[in-house]
């Protein structure tokens, strides 16, 4: 874990510099400010690289990291699925974060 630290630059160091490569859109809009920018009182831009299953079936954790914005529950979220293309609807859905957690180790 010490070498990881030593080693590779932190997210407000990396992230002004990987913005390019993880957004697509305007490099002067508002979305991108927040990422290069780690801002946690702009958009939220999450990346969700994980879905677990929970106990209730049919439902999922979004397991993921924020690179701007802040996550709450009740906010409302576009979900860009993996096939989604930009200036279409396809692939593309609106929903409510209904509850967050945080993770640690193991357990939920």
């Amino acid at each position: 874990l010490q070498m990881i630290v030593i080693h590779l630059p932190s997210p407000v160091t990396a992230q002004k510099y990987r913005c390019e490569m993880l957004y697509e859109g305007p490099a002067d809009d508002v979305c991108s400010t927040g990422i290069k920018n780690c801002d946690p009182k702009g958009e939220l831009m999450m990346y969700v690289s994980k879905m677990v299953p929970t106990n209730d079936k049919g439902r999922f954790y979004a397991f993921g990291r924020v690179f701007s914005g802040t996550v709450k529950t009740g906010q409302k979220v576009r979900i860009m699925g993996p096939n989604f293309t930009p200036g279409k609807k396809e692939d593309l859905y609106e929903k409510s974060i209904q509850r967050t957690i945080l993770m640690m180790g193991r357990y939920v």
